[in-house]
């Protein structure tokens, strides 16, 4: 049977995938008068709250890839938000820390965050809005190993809970990340 148009319009991909850019204008929006990405910001927040970590490990924290996280790092470093200092124990690695410029942004963009996600939820009433997000966890968790970039949280053979997900219901480790050119940010 033929694919359509009109098929992928009620397709959970396109939808998916037009959800996210609406989410990425509203971020947009509220961070208006601040030159940052969601992507970015996200590091932001994990450098912040994991301070110290190599860059490799906040990527697998916020499940970026390889290449976008040195260009997340690479921004960050250049807006004066992060730094990154190379341990005199491991000269192949660089920690990151959050600088007092990148801490108050990621600390003053909380407020920015929170009305972005009243706003791209508000269509919803709050029982429609609690079932949309159970859902969405679910079909993130499954689905973690399939993406180039699988979020990792977990300690090494067994997989932390990133969710809410019904209890008994066990996460797959991850398979290891595949090798795939990032695109941009």
């Amino acid at each position: 049977m033929l694919w359509t148009l009109d098929d992928a319009y009620r397709g959970p991909g396109h939808l998916i995938r037009r959800l996210q850019q609406i989410a990425v204008a509203i971020f947009m929006d509220e961070f208006r008068n601040i030159d940052i990405t969601p992507v970015q910001y996200m590091a932001l927040v994990a450098v912040r709250d994991r301070p110290g970590l190599e860059q490799q490990a906040i990527a697998d924290l916020i499940a970026i890839d390889r290449s976008s996280a040195g260009r997340v790092f690479q921004f960050l470093e250049e807006r004066g938000y992060v730094e990154r200092i190379t341990p005199k124990k491991n000269r192949r690695t660089k920690q990151a820390f959050a600088t007092a410029a990148g801490a108050k942004l990621a600390n003053s963009g909380a407020r920015l965050i929170r009305r972005a996600e009243e706003r791209i939820l508000k269509v919803l009433n709050q029982q429609e809005q609690k079932q949309f997000m159970q859902l969405l966890v679910k079909l993130v968790d499954i689905n973690n190993t399939l993406s180039r970039a699988p979020l990792r949280i977990g300690m090494p053979r067994k997989v932390q809970r990133i969710s809410a997900t019904p209890p008994g219901t066990e996460l797959a480790a991850p398979e290891p990340r595949a090798r795939l050119k990032g695109r941009e940010l």
